[in-house]
Order: structure tokens, then C-alpha cells, then sequence
């Protein structure tokens, strides 16, 4: 990052301009930022103060920036800044910096080669320091900037605990998971272990930090706060750092605590405080705010379209728990026969079977609800889907609504059990069995299974129908066209000639003109078209036929072809 220029954060400090930060952080002109730091923290502009926690946030170890970090920590403490105290918490807690190293060494009692894990701090940083010029604060002062951090929270503690509960509340939002993910991470944060599990077992503190007590995991903490009492009276406020907490660590603390001493009440707690709860990115939320949900006092005052909302979540345990309320507090009289399928084709089973219950229960009417239902060919779970189409095709075969167009849309679905079902509606049906329409779909089909059931549903239409019949037409061109090759070209001339000979017939034929032409190559196109062209000169109504059914293929002038 380029050096910062002095006028610049100059300028940006009096235009209130949030780049100010960026322009602090590139900075290592060490007094002229310890000379700015009375200035930036007595500005009582929402400006000053935003800026300050974003410099804070940072994590305070830039170079040359160790007298600015002290000068504004001392004005916050001798303030008695809650707010900015709270941030200069976590970031100290950052400050410790150690790493875990894999080392290999000999055994001479097992005689060989073993491996171990050691934990060593950061050797980039001296042990002590008291040249003003160093860049970076000693490992020793970094223990010590923790320590005087939190005696500030110990203090308002010991007089008053309901403000030390407020003012930790501030800070623990603050600290995030890769903040402590690590063992030797969480052990360095002295001012969060103090403030939520010091009085835990699984802890021990020694003149160098905290370690786990002989014998214990840190899977085993549970909250035991320096002050209690800070944590009493509370519900409202652990509910939004369950909210707003961005470590694991400060979520499972809240979590328990709310569990455990809150356990009575959480029924009191507003449906929308859960919904909002419900939509947090981690599970554990999730789960607890829909165990929570069950006996919610207001459950009934939730909008159909936060219900809906929340079954969009993922954490299997906390959707299932919701799709049950649904199912219990939610009439299907409520959604729309779209909704129900847009239920249907959700990827998690529980949804989707709630969706599909629902749209059975629906009374349909008109191509309309036909249409609808076809969604339910693009369902995500398996199970459903089939369900869901065994009942559609169904319904297909009954409605005398039913039109071609409504069972190729199944027949071009990417599931290959929703096209067995078109296909066996298809062949079941007399009114789809000779659709042009249908054939034209079986035969431009990507899909194996779909060519598969063309070319035994051809031998066997060509072998049941009379020769020379349309159908039998139909069969051996499209039957040609599969096989490929020379066939291809023989069933295009075949099918152009008898449009030639049958002009009554182009209605019928065209559309399998069409299949045929766009099966060959642009070359062996031409002595089709110039045979149809010839019988358009003839006969006009040839000409309006193919305007309608293959507007693709212009004839410019019938004077032309004679």
C-alpha cells in the first residue's frame, strides 16, 4: 500500500470521508498519528466515532502506529468509553499471536523417529522492547495491553454489574471465528475467557495466561462468567448477541446460558424475534430457534409469508420441526395452487412433501391448473417428484383439457422418471399416441431413454398399420430418419414426394417434412424442397399450407418454379 499523504487524511478527516481510515492505516509517520489522536477522539461527529472502531477493528498492530493505538486507548479508558473500550478488548485479544508446529525428533526409549505438536509464539516479534522506534509492540506489552483492557471491564464489574453486562455485550459480537480457531487462539483471548468461563474448571490461570486445568478439554466449558449477575435479567439482550455473534465460541456461551437460566421464559419471546433467529446462517441458531418456536405464545401472528420464508432453511433438524408447525398452524387455504407446487419442487424432502400434500387438496379447474401442475416435473427430491407425476399424468389422462402441448413438456423433462411417465401416458392414450406434435418431441429428444421408446414404437405402428396410410407414412419416414445415413435422405425424398402427389394432405405431412429436412445436411436438402416447391406452383393452398407450418421455408415467386 502506498504511503499515506498528511494532507489528504487531512482533508478526508474534515469532509467526514470513511477513506479517512484507509488513509490512517497506511500511515507510519508515527507522531504526526500520535499528534492526531486527540483531535480524531474528542470529534463528536458520528464520522469520528465510526472511523475510530474501524481503526480499532483492525487489530491495532500496523507499524508505527503504537503511539497512536496507546494515545487513543488512554483518552477511552480515562473517559470511561464503554463503547470504544469494548472494541480495544477484542483487539488486544488478537494481539497474542503464537503457532502450532509439527516437530520430529529421536526417542531413545522407543528407539525411534516420533512426532509431536508444540505451540511457540511468534518470533517475528521481540520479547521486550523499550526503543521507541520499534515498530511493533513487545510480546510483553501485548500481555499487558490484555490484561489492562480487561481490569477496565473487572472494575466496572466489581460496582456496578448490570453496566459491565452492557458494555461486554458491546465487545462480544465483535469477536469472530477466525479470530479463534484455533486451541492456542481461545487460550490467548484473556479478556473473553475472563468474561465468560473463567470461573470454569476446565480452566487455569498461571503468571504466563490461561491453560486447560490436567485432565480437561475445552469441550467441556460451560458458561461461568466473572459476574453472574451481569448475565441476569437479561433474555432480550442474549437473544441479539445470539443474533449478531460471529464466533462459535460466544454463540454456544449464549446458547447454554439461554437453555439454562432462561429455559422458562423463552415461550415469552416474540415470534418475529424467532423468525428472525430462524434465518441465521448457522445451525445451532436454527435448531434452538425452532425448539423455541414450538410453544411461542404469538405463533399464530405469523404472516403466511414468513412461514414460507422460513421453510427455505436448510438445517435438517430445525426444518423439520418447522414444516411440522407448518403443517399444524398454516391452512393450504392460505396458498395458491402455485405456491403449493413451488413447495413441491424445493430440494429438502420435508418441504417438498408438504407442497405436494397441499396441492392434492386443491380443487382444479381450467388448462390453467393443468399447466401448473406440470412444475412439479422440475421437483428436487426424488421421492416427490415421482409422487407428484404418477398424480399429474394422471389427471392428464382424465381432463378432456389435456392438449399435446401439456405432455411434451413432460416428455422434455430432465428427469428420466417424469419422461416414463409422459411416455407411458403417451402410448396409453389415443388422443397423444399419433400427435405430430408428440413425434416431432420423441424425435429431436437428447435423451436415450426417449429415442429408445421411438424406435420400438415405430416397428411396432408400421407392422399394425395398412401401407400407404398416413401413419404408416409417419412410422417408416421417422423410423428412416433414426436409422440414419442413407435412410435419412430415402425418408425425405420419400415424404416430400407424396406432399408432391397428396396436396390434400400437407396439412398432415408438413410437420414431418420439417422433422425429415432438419435431419439431413443443407445439400440433400435440395431436391426436397424443389419437389414441394414444383407442387406449391400447382397448388396454392400447398403454398398457404407451408406459410403456416413452415414459415422457415420461403417460396419468393411461383412464377419461378414453372
Amino acid at each position: 500500500m502506498p504511503a499515506a499523504s498528511s494532507l489528504l487524511l487531512e482533508e478526508l478527516f474534515a469532509a467526514g470521508d470513511l477513506r479517512f481510515v484507509d488513509e490512517v492505516l497506511a500511515s507510519t509517520a508515527a507522531r504526526r498519528l500520535k499528534a492526531f489522536a486527540e483531535r480524531w477522539y474528542k470529534d463528536s461527529r458520528h464520522f469520528a466515532r465510526e472511523a475510530l472502531h474501524r481503526y480499532i477493528d483492525d487489530g491495532c498492530d500496523r507499524p508505527h502506529h503504537r503511539p497512536l493505538v496507546k494515545a487513543l486507548f488512554k483518552m477511552a479508558e480515562a473517559a470511561g468509553d464503554d463503547d470504544a473500550m469494548a472494541h480495544f478488548l477484542v483487539a488486544f485479544d488478537r494481539l497474542i499471536k503464537r503457532h502450532i508446529r509439527t516437530v520430529q525428533g529421536w526417542d531413545y526409549r522407543l528407539h525411534q523417529t516420533v512426532k509431536s505438536v508444540v505451540v511457540e509464539p511468534d518470533k517475528t516479534v521481540r520479547l521486550t522492547s523499550r526503543a521507541e522506534t520499534d515498530p511493533h509492540f513487545s510480546r510483553r506489552t501485548r500481555r499487558y495491553l490484555q490484561r489492562r483492557a480487561f481490569r477496565y471491564f473487572r472494575r466496572i464489574g466489581t460496582k456496578d454489574p448490570a453496566r459491565h453486562g452492557r458494555a461486554v455485550r458491546i465487545a462480544l459480537p465483535l469477536y469472530r471465528d477466525e479470530h479463534l480457531d484455533s486451541a492456542p487462539k481461545l487460550l490467548d483471548s484473556w479478556g473473553l475467557l475472563h468474561v465468560l468461563y473463567i470461573g470454569s474448571p476446565v480452566l487455569s490461570r498461571i503468571p504466563r495466561g490461561i491453560v486447560l486445568a490436567p485432565g480437561h478439554a475445552l469441550s467441556e466449558l460451560v458458561p461461568a462468567p466473572i459476574y453472574p449477575a451481569a448475565w441476569q435479567g437479561c433474555l432480550g439482550d442474549l437473544v441479539t448477541l445470539l443474533k449478531k455473534a460471529q464466533s462459535r465460541t460466544v454463540r454456544a456461551f449464549a446458547l447454554s446460558l439461554l437453555r439454562n437460566d432462561y429455559g422458562a421464559s423463552l415461550h415469552t419471546l416474540p415470534v418475529m424475534r424467532l423468525r428472525a433467529l430462524l434465518l441465521s446462517p448457522h445451525e445451532e441458531v436454527q435448531t434452538f430457534a425452532a425448539e423455541v418456536l414450538r410453544n411461542a405464545r404469538d405463533i399464530h401472528l405469523l404472516p403466511i409469508a414468513d412461514w414460507l420464508e422460513l421453510l427455505t432453511i436448510e438445517t435438517p433438524t430445525a426444518l423439520d420441526i418447522v414444516c411440522e408447525l407448518v403443517a399444524k398452524h398454516v391452512s393450504s387455504s392460505r396458498l395458491s395452487l402455485a405456491d403449493c407446487v413451488a413447495l413441491g419442487c424445493q430440494r429438502p424432502a420435508p418441504v417438498a412433501e408438504l407442497g405436494l400434500a397441499w396441492a392434492r387438496t386443491k380443487r382444479l379447474s381450467g388448462e390453467g391448473d393443468l399447466i401448473t401442475l406440470l412444475g412439479f416435473a422440475k421437483a428436487e427430491s426424488p421421492r416427490v417428484r415421482d409422487q407428484a407425476v404418477e398424480w399429474v399424468t394422471g389427471l392428464l389422462e382424465k381432463s378432456l383439457q389435456t392438449l399435446p402441448v401439456h405432455v411434451r413438456e413432460l416428455l422434455d423433462a430432465r428427469h428420466s422418471n417424469v419422461r416414463a411417465h409422459a411416455m407411458g401416458l403417451m402410448a396409453r392414450d389415443p388422443r397423444f399416441r399419433d400427435a405430430p406434435l408428440l413425434w416431432t418431441a420423441l424425435t429431436e429428444s437428447p435423451y436415450d431413454d426417449v429415442r429408445a421408446f421411438l424406435v420400438r414404437h415405430l416397428e411396432d405402428r408400421g407392422a399394425s398399420v395398412s401401407e400407404g396410410s398416413l401413419r404408416h407414412v409417419w412410422a417408416t419416414v421417422l423410423l428412416g430418419i433414426h436409422r440414419g445415413s442413407r435412410s435419412k435422405r430415402r425418408a425425405l425424398s420419400q415424404v416430400a414426394a407424396r406432399v408432391a402427389r397428396h396436396p390434400d394432405q400437407a396439412e398432415s405431412l408438413l410437420p414431418l417434412l420439417g422433422i425429415a429436412l432438419r435431419s439431413v445436411r443443407p445439400p440433400e436438402r435440395l431436391a426436397a424442397l424443389a419437389a414441394v416447391a414444383s407442387a406449391a406452383a400447382r397448388t396454392p393452398a400447398l403454398l398457404d399450407a407451408l406459410a403456416r407450418t413452415l414459415p422457415e421455408i420461403r417460396i419468393e415467386s411461383t412464377e419461378a418454379v414453372r
